[in-house]
């Protein structure tokens, strides 16, 4: 086979074309840091990297989920606290004015305690991101009020209101905007039915009226002359303080005291609801440190797809400049002397 000089022309210029190739395609990785720029580069890792970049979306709009329901506890937990200072001060005074000189504090006790309940009234209708706080899913309008000096949640009166298994009820009907709020924490949260399987999201609800009470019981208490006596008390502890005060203005002692055990019930479950409140948020935390770990993961994982080893990538580089140069030298003999000036 005769070989001609445009034979060997074409064979080295596309082997130089090549060689340049490769060598600016090392240079622009350099640049970039990635192993490549387009899917068709690479279609088996692009399409990992794209897999990979959608869980790592997901993980970071479930963190947001998890930061958002913590920060909402915590401040529930510090709102619902001052509240329960409030009524572990009411008690405490209620003790001093069933046992001290009891017609010169009466006046007084009863207005502190008609100033305190109206705080509680203002602690229970806190808010975080213009979202009331322990008013369900009730998040514009304000859930605690006070109608013809009694308490409503939205708009019912706390007394009648009964649990019915799971849902807070009013007459047949179920109290407004009572529901839970759900929240997807990245535990395949699934819905049956129109409802949030409690199963697969995280509840992030602090209900007013587990915290404060609602309803009435029947309490039964006896007087200095021992005759029994029965009332139906509120549940709600800002119900009670108010019947508490009363109680002073009156000199009503023995239901006074009464009430006053009574209060202690409620101040015990609200404990119990801050108690669950702090379970969620260590949760939270766990949840997060989780969430934490597969994130670093991903991240470990997509650079091992897309980015390149800077090292390995410098010792690629500096082999296709070596390879760029020989094939240079190359031509240099056995190129024509115009043809090789041309190419340099």
């Amino acid at each position: 086979m005769r070989i001609t000089n445009n034979y060997m022309t074409r064979n080295y210029l596309g082997n130089l074309n090549n060689t340049l190739g490769l060598y600016n395609e090392s240079g622009n990785k350099l640049t970039t840091g990635r192993k490549f720029s387009k899917m068709s580069e690479n279609v088996s890792d692009g399409t990992r990297a794209l897999n990979i970049r959608t869980q790592f979306y997901k993980n970071e709009q479930i963190q947001d989920n998890v930061k958002k329901a913590g920060e909402t506890l915590t401040v529930a937990e510090s709102n619902l606290t001052s509240i329960k200072d409030i009524i572990d001060n009411v008690h405490s005074k209620c003790i001093e004015a069933l046992n001290g000189p009891r017609s010169s504090v009466n006046d007084i006790f009863a207005t502190d305690f008609d100033s305190v309940k109206n705080q509680i009234v203002e602690f229970a209708n806190c808010k975080y991101n213009d979202s009331y706080l322990l008013g369900g899913t009730n998040n514009q309008s304000v859930p605690f009020q006070i109608e013809n000096g009694e308490l409503t949640y939205n708009g019912i009166s706390v007394n009648d209101i009964r649990k019915d298994t799971d849902k807070f009820m009013v007459g047949n009907s179920e109290v407004p905007f009572s529901n839970s709020v759900y929240l997807d924490i990245g535990i395949n949260m699934t819905i049956k039915n129109g409802q949030v399987d409690s199963r697969t999201a995280f509840n992030m609800t602090v209900s007013g009226l587990e915290c404060l009470g609602y309803g009435t019981e029947e309490i039964e208490y006896t007087d200095v002359d021992g005759n029994k006596h029965t009332m139906d008390a509120p549940n709600n502890v800002y119900q009670i303080i108010d019947e508490m005060s009363k109680c002073l203005k009156d000199q009503d002692y023995d239901k006074l005291s009464a009430l006053n055990d009574h209060l202690k019930k409620g101040f015990d479950n609200l404990v119990t609801e801050i108690s669950d409140i702090g379970i969620r948020t260590n949760y939270l935390d766990r949840h997060t440190a989780r969430l934490e770990d597969e994130e670093f993961v991903l991240t470990d994982i997509q650079k091992d797809l897309e980015y390149i080893k800077e090292t390995d990538e410098l010792i690629n580089n500096k082999s296709m400049e070596y390879s760029w140069l020989l094939t240079l030298q190359y031509g240099s003999k056995v190129l024509p002397k115009s043809l090789m000036d041309y190419v340099q």
